[in-house]
């Protein structure tokens, strides 16, 4: 069963018994109340009824002497009833003889009125009350004791409740079809609710349905500021999260299968060249000439796959914790970048004044790799600029081609035209990571035949003022 259908029935469960409840009190209340106020009414009457039976005792006595003593209370009894009204009956009887009964009830017996043994006991004079059923009728009977001459009598009055009760059974219908109307209107006000109100769990599981099958650029539309709102916000997070990394896991994989591939490819062409000239060595007969040009194109095919080692211990063994960045003076930087390029005019150094926090050996392979690709992409002449604000590679190149821009501090990466060129396409790669060790990012702008800048910025705290 759904959540939804759950707080619904739940809910509508809790409110029937609330209404049940509700109701039972209010009838049990209203019921008590009226019976209450009939039977004080049927009390005052039978007070009334005794009060002025025994105010008449006088004329009793003084009636005609040949009636006897039971005919005259009969007499005098009807005397004071005949102007009651319909639904209150009166009984007048001596223990079981009836003298008068205009209810069929024997209310006496009902009341165990006659059943009082010790005529000195006081109980035996209080007024008794009763509430039955007989048949489809209901009846409030009240009656006492009372003692004419030496005989003890016993009256009664009967009060016909069944209207009384007929508007209690129309009240419970009443309480039963307004908490049905009720219970169908808040079924129908809760479904809307709970349809409107759970319905960003509902685009949040479709949502989550649709990241399962990878479209991890689904968002939740987040409306008001409740806790269904709070949990979309968070649901957007981390779907952002998700994508944020399924995007780099797939960039890491795409860049591993081009390290891959473009490793396999570098070190195909001197390991196939090697194994070349070597199967010649052994198996073919050559000529002292060709077996020396052999024996040097196997050498210079291995100083490649030297150079391709060394770089790439060069990358991997560049980490923060291998290094230690110290205070350098600009001017010790550029004397061993003068005696590194002596004798060569396509570069034009300028180094400002001040010292920067750096390592003074990886800044030296960071600005003469910057050198040598521009020497590769024909550079006639080279300005280097070095400050504590940072460093400046300008040349004058063919540039690089807008769809290589994103590509070259990649690893073995190499524009086409380069392809057949010496280099390995680590240099750029070893450069920014260089550039990251000291806290900065190498940034790049190139036109076509026009040249290139190479640039990077010294963080404010690496500096020394």
């Amino acid at each position: 069963m759904k959540l939804r259908s759950r707080i619904t029935f739940g809910t509508l469960g809790l409110l029937l018994i609330s209404l049940g409840l509700c109701c039972a009190l209010i009838v049990s209340v209203s019921k008590k109340n009226m019976l209450n106020s009939t039977t004080s009414y049927v009390q005052t009457e039978l007070q009334k009824l005794v009060a002025n039976f025994f105010s008449s005792g006088n004329e009793i006595k003084k009636t005609d002497g040949t009636l006897t003593e039971e005919s005259k209370i009969k007499y005098y009894f009807f005397k004071q009833i005949q102007y009651s009204d319909a639904d209150t009956e009166y009984v007048l009887q001596n223990g079981d003889r009836m003298l008068y009964n205009n209810s069929g009830l024997n209310a006496g017996k009902i009341l165990e009125l006659d059943e009082a043994e010790e005529s000195n006991n006081k109980a035996i004079y209080d007024i008794k009350s009763s509430i039955i059923h007989q048949g489809k009728n209901y009846y409030c009977i009240c009656g006492k004791n009372i003692d004419i001459g030496e005989e003890r009598y016993q009256i009664s009055v009967v009060r016909s409740i069944t209207g009384l009760y007929r508007q209690i059974y129309q009240m419970i219908a009443v309480c039963l079809v307004i908490g049905m109307i009720i219970s169908v209107i808040a079924a129908v006000s809760m479904i809307i609710f709970l349809k409107k109100s759970f319905k960003p769990l509902e685009l949040l599981k479709d949502e989550a349905d649709a990241i399962s099958k990878g479209e991890y650029e689904r968002h939740i539309e987040v409306k008001g500021k409740d806790e269904l709102a709070s949990l979309s916000q968070s649901f957007n997070a981390m779907a952002k999260a998700v994508e944020s990394h399924i995007a780099e896991v797939e960039e890491t994989s795409e860049a591993r299968n081009r390290l891959i591939h473009a490793l396999s490819h570098e070190m195909r062409t001197p390991v196939t060249a090697i194994c070349g000239y070597a199967y010649s060595l052994r198996n073919m007969k050559m000529t002292d000439e060709q077996r020396e040009e052999a024996l040097g194109f196997i050498d210079i095919e291995a100083k490649r796959l030297g150079g391709l080692s060394g770089k790439l211990t060069d990358l991997v063994g560049l980490t923060p914790d291998k290094i230690e960045l110290k205070d350098i003076e600009l001017a010790d930087l550029k004397k061993h970048l003068e005696m590194i390029w002596s004798g060569r005019d396509d570069i034009i150094l300028t180094v400002g004044n001040g010292s920067i926090k750096a390592d003074m050996e990886l800044l030296i392979m960071l600005i003469t790799n910057l050198c040598d690709n521009a020497k590769k992409a024909d550079a006639t002449k080279i300005n280097i600029d070095i400050s504590e604000r940072g460093i400046s590679v300008k040349d004058n190149g063919k540039g690089i081609p807008q769809e290589d821009m994103k590509h070259i501090f990649e690893i073995f990466y190499q524009g086409d035209a380069s392809r057949n060129q010496q280099g390995f396409g680590l240099g750029l790669a070893l450069c920014q990571k260089i550039a990251a060790l000291h806290n900065s990012r190498l940034c790049v702008e190139s036109k076509l035949q026009e040249g290139s800048v190479f640039s990077l910025q010294f963080p404010y705290n690496s500096l020394m003022t």
